[in-house]
């Protein structure tokens, strides 16, 4: 661009600016009445009322032994319970049309005059669309709901939508917390009725080891395995010794006396007897009529299996046990330990709309205005040949 060409700019500009001065008259009533009308049309559009409510993130609840109860006895998927899954567990209830239906339900919203021409399924979706969730870094939670009135709005139609705004926001929270109730509620008794469940089958189990167990004593004589082979095995001992120190004096008289003297021939019905004592105490006692007497060679096979019996019975007892404290733990989680929704700022009835902005309005207006009135008053000028 060179010098003749910038000279022509500035003089162009110049003269534009000497024709604004000139016709600043034209020019200030055009930008005057222009932004009058623009903000008289903006008190015949829709005005929209926003009610707003700060919600605290959801509180972290770590869970007890239950997780490691389930994971260990019912074979279930274990998921995350962390901060950040909660937020978004809040955030996808406060977007869900579950919730808009929980509000649309409502007397109070459903007997307000701006939804009255609505039925169900539209309220529904009007509050869906009016109610907005802003999730802010810090996990807070920003819950808007902005309700337009219709064309020409009066006083009455005003108030009903700065209401209504509120009263969304309020059923919102509510819906929330009965929502996040219903969800953990459910939770929490399916896990309780799964210990009960389980809790039945484990004393179902036990009633028939502990059959077992009676069962068993009762065909093999058992009272007390580990007492009634101690005293098998100290009858035996005792009979086995006389049984030797027997044998060994028969061998000694022997060559003292006769064969058929009457001392030689006690001493034998002795050892005969004492045979016959420590055969019949090796299997099943001296007269074979006791009741709890057990065969000695019997005894490893018997005590493996009866520990074998009293090991599950032992378990069995333990689970039972764990079990019977997991259903109170639980019962009490489901009644009073369930989370409420935490709400920092409570929703208010606006005072003034926020849309339209009669002063960013009014802004736009005055510079738009000024710029096409200078528009007009420049190409009016142009034609009549004062700018060239």
């Amino acid at each position: 661009m060179d010098e003749k060409e910038t000279q022509r700019i500035e003089f162009n500009f110049t003269r534009i600016l000497k024709v604004a001065i000139k016709h600043y008259k034209f020019i200030l009533l055009f930008t005057i009445l222009t932004s009058i009308l623009v903000v008289g049309i903006s008190y015949l559009l829709p005005h929209k009322y926003e009610s707003k409510s700060t919600l605290l993130p959801p509180e972290e609840i770590i869970g007890g032994s239950l997780t490691e109860f389930l994971r260990a006895f019912s074979n279930l998927p274990t998921f995350g319970s962390g901060r950040a899954t909660k937020i978004q567990l809040y955030y996808e209830m406060l977007k869900s049309k579950e919730l808009a239906k929980f509000i649309a339900q409502k007397d109070e919203i459903k007997k307000l005059k701006i939804f009255k021409d609505l039925d169900s399924i539209d309220l529904q979706r009007t509050i869906y669309q009016i109610l907005n969730v802003d999730l802010k870094q810090s996990g807070l939670f920003i819950i808007t709901a902005k309700v337009p009135t219709g064309f020409f709005p009066n006083k009455e139609e005003k108030n009903l939508a700065a209401k209504a705004s509120a009263l969304v926001v309020k059923f919102a929270l509510e819906g929330l917390d009965t929502l996040v109730h219903t969800r953990i509620s459910t939770r929490s008794k399916r896990k309780r009725v799964l210990i009960e469940n389980l809790l039945a089958e484990k004393k179902f189990q036990l009633d028939s080891i502990e059959k077992e167990i009676e069962d068993f004593q009762r065909k093999n004589k058992i009272i007390g395995l580990d007492e009634q082979s101690k005293a098998i095995l100290s009858s035996t001992i005792n009979i086995g010794s006389e049984l030797a120190k027997a044998e060994i004096e028969l061998s000694l008289f022997q060559t003292e006396y006769e064969q058929n003297s009457p001392y030689i021939k006690a001493l034998r019905d002795k050892i005969q007897k004492l045979r016959e004592q420590y055969s019949r105490v090796q299997t099943g006692g001296l007269t074979g009529t006791e009741a709890y007497s057990i065969p000695l060679e019997q005894i490893p096979s018997l005590y493996r299996q009866y520990m074998n019996l009293l090991r599950e019975q032992k378990i069995l007892e333990q689970v039972t046990i764990f079990l019977e404290t997991q259903k109170y733990t639980e019962t009490i989680q489901e009644s009073t330990e369930i989370p409420g929704v935490d709400v920092l700022d409570t929703p208010t009835i606006p005072i003034s709309h926020s849309s339209p902005n009669r002063k960013i309005l009014l802004l736009f207006s005055l510079i738009i205005s000024f710029i096409v009135s200078v528009a007009i008053v420049t190409i009016k000028s142009y034609k009549k040949g004062e700018i060239k």
